[in-house]
C-alpha cells in the first residue's frame, strides 16, 4: 500500500476533536482518578448538548437583535430625523425584521437540526464497504477505501467522521460546535453559514444606524465637555488614591453620556461591537472553508481519506480535492435552492451525491497522474495494515 505511516505522539488531537494529551500529575494516574475524570468530561458534554444550554447560547446571541428591533430602534430612528409611518420609517424597520429573523430561525435550525447520521446510509459495494468516487459522474471508476467506525458498527461514508461528544458518526462532519450544542455536518451546515451570513449584515446594519445616530446629536464625540467638572466632582477622591479616582471620574462620564444620548442607544451600540467581533473571528474562517468545499475537519486532519487505486493501493486526497466553483460549492452545503435561502428562511434540501462527492477537476486530473505512476513505477512505501494508515477496512474483508 502507498501513502505515508502516521506515527502517534503525545498532545496529538484525535479525529474525533479529543486532545490526546497525558496528564503529568502523579495522583492521576491511579483508576480511580481516571474514572473520575471521564465522568466530569462525560457531564460537560451532556451538558453542553442539553437544552437548557441550547437556550441560554440563543438568549445570548438573539438579545441584540431583538433587543435592537424593539428598544432601540425607535430612538435610533428618531435621532436620525426618520418620522414614524413614512415610507423610510417602514424600510427600516421591515429590514430590521427581516434580517433579525433570517438570523435567529437559522441559527435555531443550527442547534436543532439533526447534522445527519451514518448507520442506515448504505455503500455502493455493499461487501466491502465501498462508496464510488463521484458516482455516475466520474469516469474514473475509482472506489473509496473502506473505512469501518467500530464504535457505531457502520462503514462512514465519504468525509464523514466519528464524533465523541454526540457519540456517533455525522454524515459529511464540519466540526462539532460547542456553542451551538450540536455537531455541524450535512442537514446543518447551510443553517450554520447562514447564520453567520445573516450575522455579519444584522451587526453592520445596526453598527451604522448607531454610529449615524451618535454622529447626529454629536453627544458621544462631547464627552470631553464633562472631564471638567467630573474632575471637579471626583477631587477628594483623587487626591486620596488617584487611580481609584480617575476610574471614577471615568465612570461618572460614562454614565452622563448615557443620560445625553439615551441608554438603548448605548447598549445596543456596545453589544454590536462586541457581537461584531466575535462574527469576524468566528465567521470568516467557517465562511471562507464553506467557499472553498473544505470542511474544518479536512483541514485540521489532511491526508485522512483514501481512494483506492488498485488491490492494496490506496492514495490521499487532500483537503482541496473537492473544490468547485464558489456557487457549486455552496450548492453542496446549503442545497440548489441556496439562492432562495438567502431571501427566506426554509430548509435546505440534502444534494443527494453527498455519499459521492464529486471531485474538482484538478483533483481528478491529480488521480489520474497518481494511477500512471503507479502502473509504471508500482509502489514505492508500504506499510503493514490499513489501520497504519488511518482506516478500518472493517469487518467485511480480511486485514491486509
Amino acid at each position: 500500500m502507498t501513502l505515508r505511516q502516521r506515527e502517534a505522539t503525545s498532545g496529538q488531537v484525535s479525529e474525533e476533536g479529543e486532545a490526546d494529551v497525558p496528564c503529568q500529575a502523579p495522583e492521576c494516574k491511579t483508576p480511580e482518578c481516571k474514572a473520575k475524570h471521564d465522568e466530569h468530561n462525560a457531564r460537560c458534554r451532556s451538558f453542553l448538548a442539553s437544552p437548557v444550554w441550547k437556550c441560554t447560547t440563543l438568549v445570548v446571541v438573539g438579545f441584540t437583535p431583538v433587543f435592537g428591533v424593539v428598544l432601540a430602534m425607535p430612538h435610533l430612528l428618531n435621532t436620525l430625523g426618520v418620522a414614524p409611518w413614512t415610507l423610510a420609517w417602514l424600510l427600516h424597520y421591515s429590514f430590521g425584521a427581516w434580517i433579525s429573523t433570517q438570523f435567529l430561525y437559522n441559527f435555531i435550525a443550527t442547534q436543532w437540526t439533526d447534522p445527519g447520521g451514518c448507520k442506515n446510509l448504505k455503500p455502493d459495494k455493499e461487501v466491502t464497504g465501498q462508496f464510488q468516487l463521484g458516482g455516475d459522474r466520474d469516469q474514473l471508476a475509482l472506489f473509496y477505501a473502506p473505512n469501518w467506525c467500530t464504535k457505531c458498527s457502520c462503514w462512514k461514508p465519504p468525509r464523514s467522521h466519528h464524533c465523541s461528544t454526540c457519540n456517533r458518526c455525522i454524515l459529511r462532519m464540519d466540526h462539532h460546535c460547542p456553542f451551538t450544542g450540536n455537531c455541524i455536518g450535512a442537514r446543518n451546515h447551510g443553517h450554520f453559514i447562514l447564520f453567520y451570513i445573516f450575522a455579519f449584515i444584522g451587526l453592520l446594519y445596526s453598527l451604522v444606524l448607531c454610529v449615524g445616530a451618535a454622529y447626529t446629536t454629536d453627544h458621544l464625540s462631547r464627552w470631553t465637555d464633562h472631564i471638567e467638572p467630573k474632575w471637579k466632582e471626583h477631587k477628594a477622591s483623587l487626591n486620596k488614591h488617584f487611580n481609584f479616582g480617575l476610574a471614577g471620574v471615568a465612570f461618572s462620564i460614562f454614565v452622563q453620556v448615557l443620560r445625553d444620548k439615551g441608554i438603548e442607544i448605548v447598549v445596543q451600540l456596545v453589544s454590536t461591537v462586541s457581537a461584531l467581533v466575535a462574527v469576524l473571528g468566528t465567521g470568516i474562517p467557517a465562511c471562507h472553508l464553506a467557499c472553498g468545499n473544505v470542511t474544518t475537519m479536512e483541514r485540521l486532519f489532511p491526508m485522512k481519506e483514501y481512494v483506492q487505486l488498485q488491490d492494496q493501493v490506496y492514495c490521499p486526497l487532500g483537503p482541496g480535492f473537492y473544490r468547485q466553483s464558489t456557487t457549486e460549492n455552496l450548492a453542496v452545503i446549503m442545497g440548489k435552492r441556496w439562492w432562495l435561502r438567502l431571501l427566506l428562511p426554509i430548509p435546505g434540501e440534502l444534494d443527494s451525491a453527498i455519499l459521492s462527492p464529486a471531485p474538482s477537476k484538478e483533483g481528478q486530473e491529480a488521480l489520474q497522474d497518481r494511477m500512471r505512476q503507479v502502473e509504471e513505477q508500482g509502489v514505492k512505501q508500504e506499510v503493514r495494515t490499513c489501520q497504519d494508515l488511518g482506516f478500518d477496512p472493517g469487518p467485511a474483508q480480511p486485514k491486509v
